[in-house]
């Protein structure tokens, strides 16, 4: 099973580790203000205006993984790359 999971605390991804046999963690890098010019949904602009206190990079800090499995850098590689490094990945340690 393969499922997507933000946790802006390193101690959150060291619990889903320890809980999750089969884990790989992926850190996608993106810088905030990239983040906050692809929000769709409007996560960021509600954090700025108040109306959303649990904003990771703007109330909470976020802990960047340590160590990751993979990197992505999401301002360099397309989508369709970045999931295919994903799925080498996957298969060179599951299968």
């Amino acid at each position: 099973m393969i499922f997507d999971a933000t946790a802006s605390r390193r101690v959150y991804r060291d619990v889903a580790r320890a809980a999750i046999p089969r884990f790989i963690e992926v850190a996608v890098e993106c810088p905030l203000a990239t983040c906050m010019e692809r929000d769709k949904k409007g996560t960021y602009r509600k954090g700025q205006s108040g109306e959303s206190h649990t904003v990771p990079g703007l109330q909470f800090p976020y802990e960047e993984p340590v160590n990751p499995d993979l990197r992505i850098d999401s301002t360099t590689l397309l989508s369709t790359d970045a999931a295919g490094q994903i799925r080498d990945l996957v298969n060179a340690k599951f299968l």
